[in-house]
């Protein structure tokens, strides 16, 4: 569905959408807490113009021009490829994508290497710094080649799955009319597409607005920033000129729910409406932060796949769960 202002008004004026004040406040106390933690970081931060170091670049299995590339952004503290990261990578691939894979770990050992070389065309080390948009940014210029496929996703490994198979995501993503795909918005600041999973057609990789979005970022380690910044900017940049959309959209998943816990603005369906998303709409992704942030047990987690009829494996996550001897 398209994220336009005419749905936010249409789901704002429901009578259970009202704005409470208390929400209302809330929002302002944030947005000067925002406006005063921004300042602070802009005041002390130090070499912000420094690009970050790339430790590796390296080809790999041959690139498909007629295939979509997937620009996959990953981080471990322990320098691991994880096998929830590998179980991704590998169904992007069998779905049709090619892949340049983009780690900010200290390093990549050579077990990894070796394992990336069968499902990627590039690997790329990178020093930690400007989150994933950064990351993107380096593999663009890194992988020039990106102009000459069929289409480019943006992705990171924030999510586990996918729960269910996506062997036909890229002929959803181009059935879709818009011009730039994601499987989620959000109302919260502008409405926009989540970043974790950004899908461009050609039309929009090979603008200019395209190209002066990431030309202009810069390294920000402020992670509210980089969110208002970038993530929540890439979409109101770009739908200046493009038709966005959301395979999942806020509005379609709230509609059979009976969600009132808080005013749209605030809600974020990949965290408070997780459930329902795998069980009535077959989401394929989880997002780690369920496990991480709010504290839902694998336990939970098993219950809620087997309801939907998902076969993801929730032992795959044994490895990441775990604390490493």
């Amino acid at each position: 569905m398209k994220i336009l202002p005419e749905e936010l008004s249409e789901l704002r004026h429901k009578p259970n959408r009202a704005l409470p004040i208390k929400w209302a406040v809330k929002g302002v106390v944030k947005d000067l807490k925002y406006a005063r933690d921004l300042s602070f970081y802009l005041l002390k931060r130090e070499k912000a113009d420094e690009r970050p170091l790339v430790r590796l670049y390296e080809k790999a299995i041959s690139p498909r021009y007629d295939r979509p590339v997937c620009l996959f952004c990953s981080f471990d503290k322990d320098s691991v490829v994880r096998e929830n990261v590998y179980y991704y990578l590998n169904a992007l691939m069998l779905a049709g994508f090619d892949i340049v894979f983009i780690s900010s770990s200290s390093m990549i050992s050579g077990s990894d290497l070796e394992k990336l070389s069968r499902c990627c065309i590039a690997i790329i080390n990178r020093e930690n710094k400007g989150y994933d948009f950064y990351g993107w940014k380096t593999a663009l210029e890194k992988y020039p080649e990106y102009r000459e496929h069929s289409g480019l996703l943006l992705a990171n490994d924030s999510v586990l799955g996918p729960l269910f198979s996506i062997d036909n995501i890229i002929a959803r993503l181009e059935g879709s009319e818009a011009d730039i795909v994601g499987m989620t918005d959000s109302f919260r600041f502008y409405p926009h597409l989540q970043s974790y999973f950004l899908y461009c057609k050609k039309k929009a990789v090979s603008s200019d607005e395209f190209l002066r979005f990431f030309a202009e970022i810069e390294v920000l380690e402020f992670k509210l920033a980089i969110v208002r910044r970038y993530e929540v900017g890439f979409s109101r940049f770009l739908s200046r000129r493009f038709r966005l959309a959301a395979l999942y959209s806020l509005g379609q998943v709230l509609a059979p729910t009976d969600y009132h816990q808080r005013p749209l603005q605030w809600v974020e369906s990949t965290f408070h409406l997780w459930k329902p998303l795998i069980t009535e709409f077959g989401f394929p992704f989880l997002k780690k932060s369920m496990l991480t942030r709010r504290g839902v047990s694998l336990g939970e987690v098993s219950a809620v796949l087997a309801e939907a009829g998902s076969s993801y494996e929730t032992e795959i996550l044994n490895d990441w769960m775990l604390p490493r001897g």
